[in-house]
């Protein structure tokens, strides 16, 4: 399960917190694993198992909407892998950096653009400005759809071997989009707006 920084962006980096994370639970015991951290506002989440990863979407703050890979064969590990917020971000702060309010707010969390160099990992894909990215599927064995609340499209993807984005196109669905299901090459969207199923037909 997904949760969220709730604002106290430093808690996103501290191991002992819960905040910012991605957690692993057992459901006969509650105990819990956490198996990625340096997160904002994560929101969609689908495991690979054919891949052996998980896809992880998230809110950025003003841009910087994120798609992230956690690697299944690394959790567990010493390290747990670490998305960058709230130190790395291609987003900002909401005001941005000529407000002077934000003066401090930049002090405390700088918001690199580059992940690596400050030690995290890259996010598979950041979206500049936001899009309000919400759910994610797989629809075939390299395929994916991604749906968006603000921008009321659905972005679809495919990785290569080195999973890498190399093939992707919008298809504008005139609605927010909250969830999805792709089940029996059909993909069912929850449309917020209206309170309604849609579907498409990708066969």
């Amino acid at each position: 399960m997904s949760i969220g920084d709730y604002r106290s962006r430093h808690l996103a980096q501290v191991k002992k917190s819960v905040n910012g994370k991605i957690i692993k639970v057992n459901i006969d015991n509650g105990a819990y694993e956490i198996i990625s951290m340096g997160h904002r506002n994560p929101q969609g989440l689908y495991l690979d198992k054919e891949h052996n990863f998980i896809l992880e979407t998230e809110h950025g703050p003003f841009g910087g909407d994120e798609i992230n890979i956690i690697e299944v064969n690394k959790i567990g590990k010493k390290n747990i892998q670490n998305f960058g917020w709230a130190i790395s971000s291609y987003g900002e702060h909401y005001g941005g950096k000529s407000e002077s309010y934000n003066d401090t707010k930049y002090q405390k969390y700088p918001l690199y653009k580059s992940h690596a160099e400050q030690g995290f990992i890259e996010p598979l894909k950041s979206f500049v400005p936001s899009i309000g990215i919400s759910a994610i599927v797989k629809i075939s064995q390299n395929s994916y759809a991604v749906s968006s609340l603000k921008y009321k499209h659905l972005y679809f993807f495919k990785l290569n071997n080195q999973k890498q984005i190399i093939d992707s196109n919008w298809v504008e669905v005139f609605e927010r989009v909250r969830d999805l299901r792709f089940h029996k090459n059909k993909l069912y969207l929850f449309m917020e707006d209206s309170a309604s199923i849609g579907t498409i037909d990708l066969s």
